[in-house]
């Protein structure tokens, strides 16, 4: 098992490696442009208890069926179609005429590879470019869960990993075919579509959640080079960066992708895919609920405590 982790990190990093080669990863703001966007501190009304609760959902989506209906009873729908090797589940509550619909992220290191997978195609239904495997399986579960679905509830959306970028790929499906959805909240979401695509669906309500020394919401990797035709991978929506103790960075949708670019390399030298897990994520979100300080993008490494590497690694 720690064999498997081990490896998966040297892969994953090897990919990113790549786009050193890629001129167009080291074009981000400028210098000058980050001191002026990574020196403030947005205001901004981040309900770290709800956050919370969206990210039990997602933690909850890994576990078996039992499990699920266990702990969420009002669930209508736990399903994994076909060869997708994802899994989702549909809470309902008709006295609030209200569904939540939540992904379950990574499973396996098949799904880890697919997270960092660049090609991209063009879904015909949206018109809209997006990340080849996520599109796929996105599609396969949309089909699976929309017989449960009540189109007049407010639809809220989950999941972690691999399942943030779905959840936000169902959300734009939802969307189009006149479903309410109030939010969307993805914990270590990598990036599932262009410029192009973040332009057409900047409307919807898609908050990202990540640790500050998580890689995964850095892949794919900037590929301008490789994909002449859709240009390279964005992220969408606002991004809540989760750092040690109660303090948290808040960076607006039109500053987030922008300077993002600074964290990605970064990442290489810092990140480990422990930062990825889910247990992680709750963990960190758990010391803010109670009390939470925004602080600077420009000041956010004074709040992450250094881990010890091991000499394993």
């Amino acid at each position: 098992h720690e064999m498997v982790r081990v490896k998966s990190r040297f892969e994953l990093l090897a990919v990113i490696a790549l786009c050193a080669m890629a001129l167009t990863a080291c074009v981000g703001v400028s210098s000058k442009e980050l001191q002026a966007l990574g020196s403030t501190v947005t205001p901004a009304d981040v309900d770290f208890t709800e956050l919370l609760a969206y990210a039990g959902r997602a933690k909850t989506a890994y576990a078996t069926e039992a499990v699920i209906r266990a702990k969420y009873p009002a669930t209508v729908r736990v399903g994994s179609p076909g060869a997708t090797d994802a899994q989702y589940f549909v809470e309902r509550d008709d006295k609030t005429r209200t569904q939540y619909i939540a992904v379950r992220g990574t499973a396996n290191r098949k799904n880890i590879f697919e997270d960092i997978e660049i090609r991209i195609r063009q879904d015909l239904e949206l018109g809209l470019p997006i990340h080849s495997g996520f599109d796929a399986t996105s599609h396969a579960l949309y089909a699976d869960m929309k017989p449960s679905l009540k189109q007049n509830y407010k639809t809220f959306v989950t999941g972690h990993s691999l399942g943030g970028a779905i959840a936000a790929i169902l959300a734009i499906y939802l969307a189009r075919d006149g479903y309410d959805v109030a939010r969307v909240v993805t914990f270590g979401q990598p990036k599932f579509t262009t410029a192009a695509g973040v332009e057409r669906i900047g409307s919807l309500s898609i908050t990202r959640v990540v640790d500050e020394n998580d890689m995964v919401p850095m892949l794919p990797p900037v590929t301008a080079l490789i994909n002449r035709l859709h240009g390279s991978y964005e992220h969408v929506g606002p991004e809540v960066i989760l750092l040690d103790g109660p303090h948290y960075v808040f960076l607006p949708s039109h500053n987030a992708d922008r300077i993002s670019v600074g964290e990605f390399w970064r990442s290489i030298s810092f990140a480990d895919l422990a930062d990825h897990h889910m247990d992680n994520y709750l963990n960190r979100l758990s010391t803010k609920a109670t009390g939470a300080v925004a602080v600077s993008y420009n000041d956010r490494e004074r709040y992450i405590t250094p881990k010890k590497k091991h000499a394993s690694n």
